[in-house]
């Protein structure tokens, strides 16, 4: 492995492409690769790079070659796998110039075409120019721990690691699609291929899209992650001895470095694991680095735990206290970082300790994807209690609801199928909270294309493995990966996430529902796992996942934000909210009202976003910024 970095890149189909012609492009993702720079042009295609060094850090400058010249590649992440196909490709009679992982890639496409992505294992977003054919290639890796955006007109396509370098197109225009507004107010983010943006759109885990060399455009899955029903056999002892194997080679995979490499610990199940399993692993102890929030936030505290855990392997262990004085320039310089409209507030948390952790490390390990995985977020919790909601007789339930007797919003939502009702971990505003807030012209389903396509096409799984489907799908990508990526670059920092091996998740969603949860229990075949690896009141701690007291936030730093953003008479989400019920959501937030909360942090968040990323595309491209009212639908 050899460099985790930012791409970019032009194909017209008629138009020349100089090498200055990638300058903006690269210059707006300095962040992602402070090491290096490279570029290729010719003719109607141009590639970019920057790079962060990790392995092999004085060689494996991009853009790839072939050896006759004919095949050319850049490429953003890291292949787990690279030595079995540094092996593979010599074998087959290739000459490799360095380590570097992603010189094999060139050798593979070579070799096996579009199908050389069966092949590799990893991290990555990747463009392969053939110039024998000339045809470009442009992929994702299958979990979806990468990005790769799209700005497609008829006659150009434009690639990026970054929505923001996009903007230093010389005919890209900043365009609000207030049609994803539905949809990013249900999930707090927009879901894949889809952005807040039109002409711009992003590869979905595990895409392809061909551009051939006529001009004509294909796009496809070349992996999607098997939802369907769930294996049967419930031995614990089978699927514990399976994950357990399966996570030891991963995580070994994960851990090779030139550089200093350490991880974040929570105490908490997922980041304990990773950090036995590792610690037990390198010949030098990795450090460990924990974020806590001040002691005015008390219950958001869990470093005692991760203290436990560091003193058991011997783990040198940060304390990093979450700078919550937040100010208004900091906030938005978060929505412009984040890249799209996305209102998790773990961000502020991670923001910190990431930020810390940068001055000592250049890689960090993250236990995030196991919730997702191994179904340990709450709502999933209940899929039972539902069920059995649904085996009181129809005109109880009806009688219930009626009369509002406590429990009435539960019969609702066991009554409802969960195609209709599930909206995902990030389900922020209902279908009726958004009709009250969207103004009319802007009211439309909340699930765009896939998203629809999937419900459609999953009515007969059980609702369990319904959920993690969208979930991995969507909202791990799109949320956890997507903030993962973007802190962690923006502060040149690699964090690598081994629970999103692409194995890793196709074995946890093939394991009997009952074996990832019960009820209350939670992640039961990960705890089996754990005990063999981890001290039992780890493995027995009730999950605090990664807290952030937003409640209290929005009554303390950013009460004044929150108004003076929203209430302004300049808002840019006046167009498509009715600003007395914004109005009525501000006078409501604070303490006791932590819905309102989520509700106040999404429009702050896509708020910020708009006019951040609109007023610099303004300043660098001089493009106008297009007001979503000149497209109202029909």
């Amino acid at each position: 492995m050899v460099a985790i970095c930012g791409i970019a890149g032009i194909w017209h189909r008629e138009r020349p492409v100089q090498p200055a012609d990638l300058n903006g492009m690269l210059k707006a993702m300095v962040h992602r690769g402070p090491d290096d720079e490279g570029r290729f042009a010719e003719r109607n295609v141009g590639l970019g790079m920057r790079r962060l060094a990790v392995i092999d850090v004085l060689h494996g400058q991009q853009p790839y070659y072939s050896e006759d010249g004919k095949i050319v590649a850049v490429y953003n992440g890291e292949l787990y796998n690279y030595q079995s196909l540094q092996t593979l490709v010599e074998s087959l009679g290739h000459r490799l110039n360095s380590r570097a992982d992603g010189e094999v890639l060139v050798h593979l496409y070579e070799e096996y075409g579009v199908d050389f992505l069966d092949k590799i294992s990893g991290m990555f977003a990747l463009a392969i120019w053939d110039r024998r054919t000339h045809q470009m290639v442009l992929a994702r890796d299958r979990i979806g721990q990468k990005p790769l955006y799209l700005y497609e007109l008829a006659d150009t396509v434009a690639f990026a690691s970054e929505l923001k370098s996009l903007m230093y197109l010389p005919d890209f225009r900043f365009e609000i699609d207030p049609k994803m507004l539905s949809s990013y107010l249900a999930h707090r983010f927009v879901p894949a291929p889809h952005t807040m943006l039109k002409n711009v759109s992003k590869l979905r885990p595990g895409e392809v899209l061909v551009i051939h060399g006529d001009g004509r455009r294909q796009r496809w899955r070349y992996w999607q992650p098997t939802i369907r029903q769930p294996e049967s056999m419930d031995q614990m002892a089978y699927w514990a001895d399976r994950l357990h194997g399966l996570l030891v080679d991963v995580v070994r995979t994960h851990l090779a470095s030139d550089v200093p490499l350490g991880i974040f610990l929570s105490g908490g199940l997922d980041s304990s694991i990773v950090a036995a399993i590792a610690a037990g692993t390198l010949k030098n102890p990795l450090e460990a680095w924990s974020a806590t929030f001040p002691a005015k936030y008390p219950g958001y505290d869990e470093f005692g735990w991760a203290q436990k855990v560091a003193s058991h392997y011997a783990i040198p262990l940060h304390r990093v206290e979450v700078d919550l004085s937040i100010t208004p320039d900091r906030v938005r310089e978060l929505a412009y970082i984040l890249d799209e409209p996305m209102a998790d507030p773990t961000v502020l948390p991670l923001d910190g300790v990431a930020r810390a952790a940068a001055e000592q490390e250049t890689v960090m390990l993250s236990g995030e994807g196991a919730d997702e995985i191994f179904a340990g977020y709450a709502g999933y919790g209940e899929v039972q209690s539902l069920a059995r909601l649904r085996q009181i007789p129809a005109f109880l339930r009806a009688q219930w609801i009626k009369r509002q007797w406590p429990g009435s919003n539960a019969f609702k939502r066991a009554m409802e199928p969960m195609a209709e009702r599930y909206r995902g971990v990030g389900y922020t505003f209902s279908p009726e909270e958004q009709a009250q807030l969207l103004r009319p012209e802007w009211r439309v389903a909340d699930r765009p294309g896939a998203v629809a396509e999937y419900w459609a096409s999953h009515l007969a799984l059980p609702d369990l493995q319904a959920m993690q489907g969208f979930d991995v799908q969507w909202f791990l990508p799109d949320d956890v990966l997507l903030k993962t990526d973007r802190i962690g670059m923006h502060y040149n920092l690699e964090i690598r996430v081994p629970f999103c091996d692409h194995e890793v998740v196709e074995l946890a969603l093939s394991m009997p529902l009952a074996l990832r949860r019960f009820g209350r229990q939670d992640k039961r075949v990960l705890r089996e796992v754990a005990k063999r690896v981890l001290p039992s009141e780890i493995v027995n701690r009730p999950k605090q996942g990664f807290p952030t007291p937003l409640t209290d936030l929005l009554a303390g730093p950013l009460h004044d934000i929150a108004w003076d953003t929203l209430a302004s008479p300049t808002a840019r989400s006046h167009e498509w909210f009715e600003g007395a019920r914004v109005r009525q959501l501000l006078t409501d937030m604070g303490p006791g009202h932590g819905t309102t909360s989520r509700q106040i942090y999404a429009l702050l968040m896509l708020e910020l976003w708009s006019e951040e990323m609109g007023s610099r595309a303004l300043s660098r491209r001089h493009v106008p910024y297009v007001s979503s009212s000149s497209d109202v639908p029909s």
